[in-house]
Formats: C-alpha cells, structure tokens, sequence
C-alpha cells in the first residue's frame, strides 16, 4: 500500500498493461454465485482490453457491474490480479505502540510512537496518520509528540514498508497536570517584626500521575528566594521590615514544559507595638522646690523599630520636649501641673500614666512655719548667749577676798555673806 499526500485518503495505485485501457471493477471476479457470476468487494482500478460496447451479454470469464459496460478476463491479468490478492493475504500488519504507554498525557508532556513492521532490506519512510489524514513520513520508524497540544487529541495510525495499515490508538491531551498553585501564609498576613513567616505553595497532581515530581520556587518581589526545590514550604525564621512585599511561588515538571504561578499575595511586616509605657520623676513624689532642678525619665516595656518620645503637660497643646528624658534646670510656679509621655515606631502612639508636679515656693504656707522655726531657734540661741556673757562679766567685777557664788550653790538661810 502506498501513502498519498498530505490531507488525502490512502488509495491504490491503478495496475496498467500494454494494450489495456483502465477501468473502475471490483477485486476479483469469482466463479458463479447463486447461479450468476458476480463481482465482490471494493471497486479499484484495473484494466481492461478496449472494445466498444455491442450490447452482448458477458461471455464465461467475465463479469458486469450493473450499470456498466461488460469485459472479460485474459490469463495475464487474472495472475496479476491473483498475485496482488496473495500478497496483501500474506502482507504483515504494523504494530503501533506508544511510550510511555499512556492514553492520557498533559499538555507540555511528551510521548513517542513506535510502528513496529516487517524488516526491510532497504530503509523506506514510515508513513503516520492522524484522525485518517496524512500526518508525513519519516525515514524512522517513530514519531515524536514534543510539548504536546490540546489539538493533538485524536486516533494514530501508522504504516511502515512492507504491511498494511497499523492498529489505531488513541492519545488524549488532558489540559491540567497539576492544579494552578496557591500560596498559603500559615501566620498572619502581617508579621509582627521578629517573628517567624511560614509560606506554602499548594497544588493538586492529576490522579492519572499522582507520582510525578514537582519542583517549586518561591518569589519575593519578583526575586527568587528558593528553589526550584522539591519542598513546598519555605520559612524565614525572623522577619524584618525590609521583608514586607509581594510573594507568590511557581510549581513546574523536571523538564520545565509546563510551569504554573500562583497569584502574588502582599505581606507588610509590622513592628511590635509600644506597650507598658512608664514615667519616673526625680524629685520622688514630685515636689521640688522653686528654683531647683526637676528631672522626668520615659521608658518602654515592649516594642521594636525606632521608638520616638514627646512629651506634654495636661491642659496644654504644646509639646514640651522630644526624648526620653524631659528637665527643667530650675522651677518656678508656673510649673506646676500634671506632666505626661508619649511613645511610637511609627504604628499607634502609647501614653504613659500621669505625674503631678508640685513647685514649693517663699511664700507657701509650709515655707513660712519653717522660716518661723528658724526664727525662734535663732532667738533662742541668741538669748542664751548673752545670759552667758552676763554671768561671766559679773563674777569678774567682785572684790578680792569676796566668796562668789556660783548659780549652782544655794544660800545658806541665816548664814552670813
């Protein structure tokens, strides 16, 4: 059997002999059939001695189409057409396989067909055929479907040298080896700044191949982080801000024809927020004299980033001061009133509890009784002072021989002086 060309039906070739016009019969005309010869099989062309048509019935040998003219056999074409029949009766039917033997790939998979004929002694091309048209020839006896197509569905055939038509098997380009991926943030799709960011890259594997390897990568602003490895998890064990951005992952086969990504998902790192604000004041309890040093001290129990501090007394819309310590190098009255921090890294401020400023001035009642006690205590000192001098300027001025008496030594009632 020999192909035709591209797109067309296989046919057979037309037999032609000296002398002989062609003619459209059947196979071969057999002996009588139910008392009338009769013509059997699929029309094709032979050839016929040229007669014009004289109306008489078909002699012994011959054979009528109804509708057509009648002719009759030599026994040089009656060998040759026995001889054709023989030797498509003998003729070898190819073997078509496939390898892998499967009936379901996926696009972007590839597959080889095999046709499996008699040998040959010289090399002749294999003619393939895709759903009954002409594929093309090859001077092999395979066929190599490469990164294959949907449009590559359908039934196969081949013909090698020397045999007949192959048995057909069918080919089915499935659309999904595996399922798009999705990437699964395992935390919040807001880290706190320090802890741990845990991604996964989820896909499904047809059941048709549930034992084919897939490889992932993972993208972090459109960098490659991973991969492409066999693991479809990656992890960073602290982030940072710098880590906040876009992230997606890929999954694609070992031979990377076909190859997925899944939607980019965006991660902000956040900072710890500010908490357990506290304020110390020195003086304790606040109270300083007027014209002394007051000195207020901000602190943080948690938070991360860079922590900014301002600070502001109750009543008033002015800050007062922007660091973690807040000073006042001498007091006065109007200082007085309840002072207060505040603390951020830039997320939601945090407030401190508030102090009470007390300035002690002159004319405050407490500085007066001190000034009072002061006072007496200086009088009193005075006094004793000149009684002192007293005594001792007296007892200079007394006659020699004259017995002085002391303050500590009694009269002697009745006694002489």
């Amino acid at each position: 059997m020999v192909a035709g060309n591209a797109g067309q039906e296989r046919n057979w070739g037309p037999a032609r002999l000296a002398g002989m016009s062609t003619v459209r019969v059947g196979m071969l005309c057999h002996g009588v059939v139910g008392g009338a010869r009769r013509c059997l099989g699929t029309w094709q062309t032979i050839t016929k001695p040229h007669r014009p048509n004289d109306g008489s019935p078909p002699r012994a040998g011959s054979c009528r189409r109804p509708g057509s003219v009648g002719w009759s056999f030599s026994p040089h074409l009656f060998l040759l057409l026995a001889a054709q029949a023989l030797s498509l009766a003998v003729a070898e039917m190819a073997l078509l396989t496939m390898d892998p033997p499967w009936s379901v790939i996926f696009q972007g998979e590839s597959i080889t067909l095999r046709c499996q004929g008699p040998p040959v002694h010289k090399q002749q091309p294999t003619a393939w055929y895709h759903n009954g048209k002409l594929l093309e020839h090859t001077e092999t006896n395979t066929y190599r479907i490469q990164n294959a197509r949907y449009k590559q569905n359908g039934r196969y055939e081949c013909q090698s040298p020397g045999s007949t038509s192959s048995n057909s098997v069918t080919l089915s380009v499935s659309y999904e080896l595996f399922t798009s991926p999705v990437l699964n943030v395992a935390s919040s799709a807001e880290p706190l700044e320090g802890s741990p960011l845990n991604l996964s890259c989820i896909t499904q594997l047809s059941p048709y191949r549930p034992h084919t390897v897939l490889w992932y990568l993972f993208y972090g602003n459109s960098t490659v982080l991973q991969g492409p490895v066999t693991s479809s998890e990656y992890q960073v064990p602290a982030v940072g801000l710098m880590d906040t951005g876009f992230y997606s992952c890929a999954v694609r086969t070992e031979s990377s024809n076909v190859q997925k990504w899944s939607p980019r998902v965006p991660i902000t790192i956040k900072r710890v927020p500010i908490s357990g604000v506290s304020l110390e004041v020195w003086p304790q309890e606040g109270q300083v004299m007027e014209g002394h040093r007051l000195v207020l001290h901000c602190s943080v129990a948690t938070g991360t980033g860079s922590i900014s501090f301002s600070w502001h007394r109750e009543g008033s819309a002015e800050v007062l001061g922007r660091d973690s310590r807040y000073e006042i190098p001498s007091t006065q009255q109007s200082d007085n009133g309840q002072y207060y921090c505040m603390a951020s890294n830039g997320d939601s401020p945090a407030r401190s509890l508030k102090v009470q400023v007390t300035v002690v001035g002159v004319s405050s009642p407490f500085c007066s009784r001190v000034r009072a006690l002061l006072l007496l205590a200086a009088l009193g000192t005075l006094m004793l002072g000149a009684v002192v001098v007293h005594v001792l300027t007296a007892g200079s001025r007394a006659p020699k021989g004259t017995k002085q008496q002391t303050l500590m030594e009694p009269f002697a009632p009745g006694g002489d002086v």
